[in-house]
């Protein structure tokens, strides 16, 4: 007679077998959906570029391109990654993040077009790495709530080791730019700089670096509102005129304006009422803040609005503070640059460690800097990332696109992302060959989407109803650069993702679309609506990537080489890391706490 453990498990692998094969049937029935949705519609916003790089009049033409685009026929290119570490200690907690950067050449004269990587030169670190160790009774600093149950809790909400690794990558990547000697024409970084760019898009009430002193000037609040408009180009409109956070596009227009504007004037360019406007922009332009004279001068009786003189070069001096921040924190290695001196509740002066909000608002400002940094001296940069969970594409852009009358498709079932969806299409359609890619679609669809209301209408939406991220900026596709077919068997790398900052020269030409609702306003987002419009810099970007895609490693096949390296180099970091911070009991064990209680109690007097 089996026992009741035997029985349990037996119960436990039935259940996983019913399991597994309702999943079989239901991951079938989605595969037959994609194939027909693809043959019906979706292979018009797919195209297959092997052809086209195999083709050496086509090269010829895709390098004169090029050429025109830098200047050169041989590109700079550097890529970037990232590792992280946190490390609990008896009294301690040890946080360490760093940022490691390759660099080479792409030689477009050489046929085929070859790549050459550069060794490490000690004329300029390509590494930025910082460890932090905070004492378990500063914690709370650290921790986005105050009030936790123990100081386990509060590490789980302290991610500070995938902060200083996010800021150690940024920081690389603006210094990198920055840099007269050094700066690519070709910028790979192995995250999605859509979706850094709206994680640390927090508000600015969060932010608690205020009074943060710099110089002769302290941080206001007004600094962090001026810092969070930008990036600002006027040939791709950013920022937009939309509804949400409309009053980072009046700044824009205030900033490059030598004389006042009339608010009605602006109202009217914006399509919104004009008290609406003023409504808007009252809170963050003309109110004042922490008694601080306000960003924005407004003449209400004129209706006139001016920027406040106070505030004409607070972008800069925020640059310059992100700057020394992180200098001493990753070029200086000192983690006391973390800490800043403010006001308690009480009143009293106390030093404070910058919690995540902080740290959010830095990354934030770094990747604006990137962002202008790159516009500036015409850096292609482009974000890579290998895993994702997204439907971006496949509900979020298609349904919109339905939703406006530039897509027609019947509704269907398709896989569970938009990785799954693609992967399984190279299974049903034999002639698509790699390197292949989908259209280019705005990265505010990662927020702009459709929604049911209560009555069954169906509108477009932002995420909590009119929250919308800056549309114009990057563009988002998904390729694949590895499928190799030998009779029916098939070998693929994974689907990767690929963000592009946008060209003002040549992105700014391209027509886009006006997506209208009620709480969103007018959001007018880019569109390459099918194979058929002209994308010059998405062919570009992927025949360099797939120059730079060598397929040398099976565990990362189809997956730029460059970045595989760069992940080789922070890894590297790491293993010399954790050693010495796995060393640090020692140290600790050897400098007891109990010392310090016998040293007080010797300071005491007796009574």
């Amino acid at each position: 007679m089996p026992s009741q453990i035997a029985r349990i498990l037996g119960e436990y692998e039935e259940a996983l077998r019913l399991s597994k094969g309702r999943f079989e049937m239901m991951f079938k029935e989605r595969f037959d959906n994609s194939c027909r949705f693809y043959d019906d519609f979706f292979r018009n916003l797919l195209t297959s570029f092997a052809d086209t790089f195999e083709n050496e009049a086509e090269v010829r033409r895709i390098i004169k391109v090029i050429e025109q685009l830098f200047g050169t026929k041989e590109l700079k290119f550097a890529a970037i990654d990232g590792t992280c570490y946190k490390k609990q200690l008896e009294n301690y907690m040890v946080f360490f993040g760093a940022a490691y950067a390759v660099r080479g050449q792409i030689r477009l004269m050489d046929q085929p077009p070859s790549v050459r990587y550069e060794k490490y030169s000690v004329e300029w670190d390509t590494s930025m790495v910082a460890y932090v160790p905070v004492p378990f009774a500063e914690l709370g600093d650290l921790a986005e709530k105050q009030f936790t149950v123990s100081d386990e809790d509060k590490i789980n909400l302290s991610f500070v080791h995938t902060q200083l690794m996010l800021l150690a990558e940024v920081y690389l990547a603006y210094d990198l730019v920055r840099s007269p000697g050094f700066a690519p024409n070709v910028l790979l970084w192995d995250q999605s700089m859509s979706s850094v760019m709206a994680r640390t898009d927090i508000g600015v009430e969060d932010v608690g670096l205020v009074g943060y002193q710099f110089g002769k000037n302290r941080l206001t609040r007004q600094d962090i509102i001026v810092s969070y408009s930008h990036p600002y180009n006027k040939a791709l409109r950013v920022p937009s005129s939309k509804k949400f956070r409309v009053y980072n596009w009046v700044l824009e227009r205030l900033n490059s304006s030598p004389t006042p504007l009339k608010i009605a004037a602006l109202a009217q360019e914006a399509s919104l009422d004009q008290k609406e406007l003023e409504g808007r922009c009252r809170h963050y332009l003309f109110d004042k803040w922490d008694g601080a004279k306000s960003i924005v001068d407004f003449d209400d009786p004129e209706g006139t609005l001016a920027l406040n003189a106070d505030y004409e070069d607070s972008w800069r001096f925020v640059l310059n503070l992100f700057d020394n921040v992180c200098t001493k924190l990753f070029k200086e290695k000192d983690p006391a640059a973390l800490v800043y001196r403010t006001r308690d509740e009480s009143g009293e002066l106390r030093d404070r460690w910058m919690a995540p909000p902080d740290l959010d608002f830095l990354i934030a400002v770094g990747i604006r800097a990137l962002v202008e940094e790159c516009w500036k001296k015409n850096i292609l940069l482009l974000g890579i990332t290998k895993d994702s969970a997204s439907k971006y594409l496949s509900k979020n852009y298609l349904g919109v696109m339905r939703n406006v009358g530039r897509y027609k498709f019947e509704d269907t079932l398709l896989p569970w992302t938009d990785r799954t969806f693609l992967e399984v299409l190279p299974y049903h359609d034999e002639r698509l060959k790699a390197p292949w890619s989908t259209i280019e679609f705005d990265s505010c669809f990662m927020t702009l989407h459709l929604e049911e209301d209560e009555k069954g209408d169906v509108r477009v939406k932002g995420v909590r109803g009119d929250v919308v991220t800056t549309e114009r900026l990057f563009a988002k596709s998904l390729a694949q650069f590895y499928l190799a077919r030998n009779g029916a068997r098939l070998s693929q790398g994974h689907v990767i993702f690929v963000d592009r900052l946008l060209n003002p020269e040549h992105d700014s030409k391209v027509v886009g679309i006006d997506v209208k609702g009620e709480k969103i306003g007018t959001v007018s987002p880019i569109v390459f609506a099918d194979t058929v419009a002209k994308n010059q810099l998405q062919e570009i970007s992927m025949f360099l990537l797939n120059i730079l895609t060598r397929n040398l490693y099976p565990e990362v096949i189809g997956y730029p080489d460059p970045l595989h390296k760069a992940d080789w180099g922070a890894k590297s970091l790491l293993k010399k890391i954790e050693p010495m911070i796995e060393s640090s009991e020692l140290f600790l064990r050897a400098h007891p706490l109990t010392q310090t209680f016998r040293d007080l109690r010797s300071q005491r007097k007796r009574t």
